[in-house]
């Protein structure tokens, strides 16, 4: 893919006739939702959001292979990061600034007569992917004639106390892959972050320093300190990164990749 970018074939680089095609094919709507936040000394702030966008022109792909017609929304990034919110260059929103955006948003696709949208988020903050998921259900509950699906993990429901039949959220199942007992963890700016955008967009990743960064040691005790936020945070992860950018995995990465966008289309086309 290699475009810098987050704007290309996306609504934002269309005209609003082009748009209006979409709408009479009842195209559905792909809504990356991210952020800006530090990613360690080789990482760009912009990585969640990059990786978001790049994650839904795959999935718009296999969607196409479908035969269905998707658009991408433009990306929203204003979200809430507490686990980094300590380093500069994490913006950060209130929730009711969060939720008053993305309904609104919601609200013009609604009027414009798109029938189904769906929401991608890869960014972990536990506030910023329950403020989605409420988001989902109130215009579920509103007046609103559009359907909206927040896409979420499986351990994400199961954390929140779901049990997967919410008519407002479509359930990507653990693959039974992730090994619970690893001695460290790695889930921000580390190798695997760090592997994802080197697929995409290599040209915004220092893959010289992130080669000779040491591993954060991060353990899942450690994990509740980070989450914390601000110095808390900072004291677990000084160079803000969780993981070994280091431990960089090419062909891992494009694995995920695959398999995230075949399941995650399969649930869409399992909704019309």
């Amino acid at each position: 893919m290699n475009n810098k970018s987050i704007f290309d074939k996306t609504m934002a680089d269309m005209t609003y006739q082009e748009i209006e095609e979409f709408i009479e094919k009842e195209a559905v709507v792909l809504f990356p939702i991210a952020v800006i936040e530090e990613h360690g000394p080789h990482l760009p702030l912009g990585t969640d959001t990059y990786l978001t966008y790049s994650m839904l022109r795959y999935i718009q792909e296999d969607l196409s292979k479908m035969n269905i017609d998707s658009i991408i929304a433009p990306p929203f990034y204003w979200g809430i990061n507490k686990a980094t919110g300590g380093f500069v260059g994490s913006f950060t929103v209130k929730v009711d600034t969060m939720k008053a955006v993305l309904k609104d948003t919601i609200e013009c696709l609604d009027r414009w007569g798109f029938k189904k949208v769906f929401f991608i988020n890869l960014h972990g903050d536990s506030l910023h992917c329950k403020t989605i998921l409420d988001v989902a259900k109130e215009i579920y509950e509103s007046h609103m004639k559009i359907d909206a699906y927040d896409i979420i993990p499986e351990f994400f429901k199961n954390a929140c106390g779901l049990d997967g039949k919410e008519p407002y959220i479509l359930v990507q199942e653990d693959d039974g892959d992730f090994d619970d007992k690893q001695e460290y963890i790695d889930i921000h700016a580390g190798g695997f972050e760090t592997s994802l955008m080197l697929i995409d967009f290599k040209e915004l990743v220092d893959e010289d320093k992130a080669r000779k960064l040491k591993s954060s040691k991060t353990t899942f005790q450690d994990l509740r300190k980070w989450q914390q936020g601000g110095e808390s945070a900072k004291e677990v992860t000084p160079l803000g990164y969780c993981g070994d950018p280091s431990n960089i995995n090419l062909k891992d990465a494009a694995g995920f990749i695959k398999g995230f966008s075949d399941i995650t289309a399969r649930l869409i086309k399992n909704t019309l």
